[in-house]
Parts: structure tokens; C-alpha cells; sequence
């Protein structure tokens, strides 16, 4: 029998063929495919010579070709649990030779389960009891948020940070930041209003960290001041909630751990709702359950996705306050999708949950953390190029500019391509690597391992990108003879 990876169908429908690939063409073959078949409008083609994967584990990816990539990333923090974890797979082929299709109109244990461990969870870090949610994807369960923000509040209008990423469906595309999402798709009228980040490698403001007293959230506070701010009045505001990525996504940007405090209560105090997206920081990626435990605030509504089910059967949840969705408050048909808690999804994110629980990420991750930034902080004194370098557990950032900041434009992108499409030998290994790009100007890599990474496999994953960032001090300063 032919693999059905190995077959495609010809554009004449009264006469299909099978396309038989070669092994040794295989690869040119798909490409021809991609060339001729698939719409480009995705992220796969951020690359120009995306990688066709056949395998992964742990903190590796395999392609078709026989190279093996270390992945920095983890699918943009999917997989924190590391790929094929065999004890959240298990439990996800058990699923599957038992419930693998429910209707959402019913129920079943691991939806029951799962919604438990987590309302438990938070309640233990908050003292705040809530009620969860499900849906299939990051997107869809922001804007499962902006339903309950419209419900109890009656207003249109968030606030988010610039930087901010929630997703890119037409809903979400409202609060991400970034006007390149929008600008094909017309006007958005309820576009959320925006306030500067505290991004101290690039202050909006131009100020200097050491110096700004958090001028930022300052400014926060003052655009409620007085109503001739054109956003609220003594009594009202326009703003419904306040959409928060603790780290952003965009270039894992990590705040001072006082930003948050000097504006949120205020806000809350207002009846603004806080929206912590923990999408990608949640689940430990920084050392605690949720990041926002890491600020001092209390959010008033949690969304998680991707490493919710480590990648797998996707399931997504957003938590909110009892009051918030209390079923005389958010009744039957608020928020529905056809396979927003299917089975396979559900278990995958219980065992996922259970497996996360029985270790001692509050620990390790931070110890782990610290070892990884330290070795990035040493890259950082080889290579002139390299700006900065931060982290907050395993999340971790490394931005190119010169000595004054100014950034070094799609540098990341360039080391991106570099690590993907070039072969460095490392303790007698070939290996390759996938960096994940960020920042404002493509300038910032972005770091997010497995959780279970090895101290050996930091040293490693260092050595490597050390090789990648020779070459690419070799195409942002080119040696020229004359």
C-alpha cells in the first residue's frame, strides 16, 4: 500500500493519478505542491524555505530531509511539556479507544475534571472563585472574554498594550496591536484603545528605566484623569476591560514586576475589567503557574490555549469570576462551538494538567531559567550586536541594536534563517535549530524550551545559537577589502 503522504491528485477530476514521489524527490515534490496548491496566507511562509517535518520529541524536530532541529520555541510555548510526552499521549490514545467523539451538548468526566483542577488552581493562588469555559483555539476563547467584558458590562471598548498580540481572527484583530493585521480587512470600529507597554529596550516614551519612575503606567493612570482625556469621567468610563499579555508575545517582553500594580487596582476600582491572556505565558513558562502571579495583581478573566493540551487536540479555556458567568448571569447559548470541549481535547488537557502538577516546575524552571539567561548574558559579551538579554523563567529574549539601542532591523529573522537552513556540528553532531522572532523592528529572538529541558541540552542549545550568531555578525558587519 503507498503512504498517502506520498500521493496527491491531479487537477483533472475524470482522470486521477496517483503522483508517486521518490524518496530521493520527495522533498521538491511537496514543494511543488505548496508552490501550486496551498494559499500562502498563513505564517509557514515567513520562511522562504519552510521545513517539512516528519517527526519530533522532546525538544527536537525531525524533516523529511534527516535533520534534526533543536526548537527554541516549542511551537510559540505549545508544547511545554515537551513534544510526544508519553504521559499525556497515553492518556489521549487511551481516550481515543474509548470517547473520541462527543456532541457538546453533553457531558463527560475529563471536561468535568479538568474544569475542576483548574477552578481549584486558581482559587488556591487568588481566594477567588470562578467558573471555566472551553473552546477550540486562542482566538476564539479572547473573544469568549469579550462576550462576558459585553454581558456584565455593556460596553464595546478594551484597552490593550501596544506590542499586544490576542489572535487574528476578525474579533481578536481588534485588540492586536499590530495595524499590518488589519490593514486589508476595512474598519474597525470598536479597535481598542492602546497605551505604551512598558518595553524599556524601546521605550515608546524614550525614557530611561533607571530614571522613568515607571512613566508609563503613570500615564495609564493620568489618561483617566479628566475627562478631557476623551476616555472617562468621574463617574464612567468608555472601557469595558483591560487586555493584559503579562509578557507580551511579540518579543517575550518582560516588564518591572511594579508596572502592572501602579495601574490595575485604579482600573478595577473604576469597574474595568481585567483580561490576563496567559496563552503563552501560562503553565508554568515562567516559574509560576500563571504569570500574573508574578505582578502582584488579581485578574478579573484568564484565558489558556496551547500548552493547555501541550499541543494536542486543541482546547482552549477562558476563567472568569463567578459573578461574571453565574448561570442566571451567562445563560445556555452564550458561548458555543461545535468542538469546543471535544473528548480528545479534554483528556488531553487533563493529563496534561495532572502530569504538570506532579512536577516541580515552581522549582526548576526558575533554577533552569536563571542557567539559560546566565549563558545568554555570556553570548551577549561575544557578540557586539547583541543589545540585551532578559528572562523570567523560561521564557527569555535576546535583542540586536547597536551600543545606543537602536535596533538592528529583521536581524532576528536573518539569524532565523541562518539557524534553520545551515548545518553546525556540535560534539561531534550535526544539528540544526528553529528560532522564534519577535520585537518591534524583527530584532529580538525569543526563547521558550520545554520545561524539562536538561542543563546539558541548555549547553547545548548555547553552543549552537553561539554558532549562529558568528554568521550572523557576518552579514550585518561584512568584512569589505579595498
Amino acid at each position: 500500500m503507498q503512504n498517502s503522504s506520498s500521493q496527491c491528485l491531479t487537477s483533472n477530476p475524470e482522470n486521477i493519478q496517483e503522483l508517486e514521489i521518490s524518496s530521493a524527490g520527495e522533498s521538491e515534490e511537496l514543494r511543488k505542491i505548496d508552490r501550486e496548491y496551498l494559499s500562502w496566507g498563513d505564517t509557514v511562509h515567513y520562511q522562504e524555505n519552510p521545513i517539512i517535518i516528519s517527526g519530533c520529541e522532546g525538544g527536537l524536530i525531525f524533516d523529511n530531509e534527516g535533520n534534526t532541529y533543536i526548537d527554541t520555541g516549542m511551537w510559540h510555548s505549545s508544547c511545554n511539556f515537551g513534544y510526544r510526552n508519553p504521559e499525556i499521549e497515553s492518556e489521549v490514545f487511551q481516550q481515543f479507544n474509548t470517547l473520541p467523539q462527543a456532541c457538546g451538548d453533553f457531558l463527560h468526566p475529563e471536561k468535568l475534571l479538568v474544569a475542576k483542577i483548574v477552578v481549584d488552581a486558581i482559587y488556591e493562588r487568588t481566594g477567588i472563585k470562578g467558573r471555566v469555559s472551553f473552546n477550540v483555539g486562542g482566538s476564539l476563547v479572547v473573544e469568549d472574554a469579550m462576550k462576558i467584558v459585553r454581558k456584565n458590562t455593556g460596553k464595546n471598548k478594551v484597552a490593550v498594550m501596544t506590542g499586544s498580540y490576542h489572535g487574528r481572527s476578525l474579533g481578536t484583530l481588534n485588540l492586536s496591536s499590530s495595524h499590518r493585521y488589519r490593514q486589508y480587512y476595512n474598519e474597525f470600529p470598536d479597535k481598542a484603545i492602546m497605551f505604551p507597554f512598558a518595553n524599556c529596550t524601546q521605550c515608546f516614551y524614550e525614557k530611561k528605566r533607571e530614571t522613568c519612575n515607571l512613566y508609563c503606567a503613570k500615564m495609564i493612570n493620568k489618561a483617566f484623569s479628566n475627562e478631557y482625556y476623551g476616555i472617562a469621567s468621574q463617574t464612567s468610563s468608555e472601557i469595558g476591560a483591560i487586555a493584559i499579555e503579562l509578557c507580551q508575545g511579540r518579543g517575550y517582553t518582560i516588564p518591572p514586576k511594579d508596572f502592572y500594580r501602579n495601574f490595575i487596582p485604579e482600573l478595577q476600582q473604576r469597574g474595568i475589567l481585567v483580561i490576563a491572556d496567559e496563552i503563552q505565558v501560562g503553565m508554568y513558562r515562567t516559574g509560576k503557574l500563571f504569570a500574573f502571579e508574578h505582578f502582584d495583581i488579581v485578574p478579573d478573566i484568564i484565558t489558556l490555549s496551547k500548552s493547555f493540551t501541550n499541543g494536542l487536540s486543541p482546547v482552549s479555556l477562558v476563567w472568569a469570576r463567578e459573578d461574571l458567568v453565574h448561570p442566571e448571569v451567562f445563560t445556555p447559548g452564550h458561548a458555543h462551538s461545535n468542538f469546543a470541549n471535544h473528548p480528545l481535547g479534554t483528556a488531553a488537557a487533563l493529563a496534561s494538567w495532572r502530569y504538570m502538577l506532579r512536577q516541580d516546575y515552581e522549582i526548576s524552571v526558575p533554577a533552569k531559567g536563571a542557567y539559560f539567561l546566565e549563558k545568554l548574558k555570556v553570548l551577549q559579551g561575544r557578540h557586539r550586536f547583541v543589545y540585551s538579554v532578559d528572562g523570567l523563567g523560561l521564557l527569555l529574549n535576546m535583542v540586536f541594536a547597536d551600543e545606543k539601542g537602536v535596533p538592528y532591523k529583521n536581524s532576528a529573522q536573518l539569524a532565523a534563517t541562518i539557524a534553520q537552513d545551515n548545518n553546525f556540528r556540535w560534539e561531534d553532531k550535526t544539528w540544526r535549530m528553529v528560532l522564534q522572532t519577535g520585537g518591534y523592528d524583527l530584532n529580538t529572538l525569543k526563547f521558550a524550551p520545554y520545561l524539562d529541558i536538561t542543563y546539558s541540552e541548555i549547553d547545548r542549545t548555547i553552543g549552537i545559537l553561539d554558532l549562529v550568531l558568528e554568521k550572523l555578525g557576518e552579514k550585518l558587519f561584512p568584512i569589505t577589502l579595498g
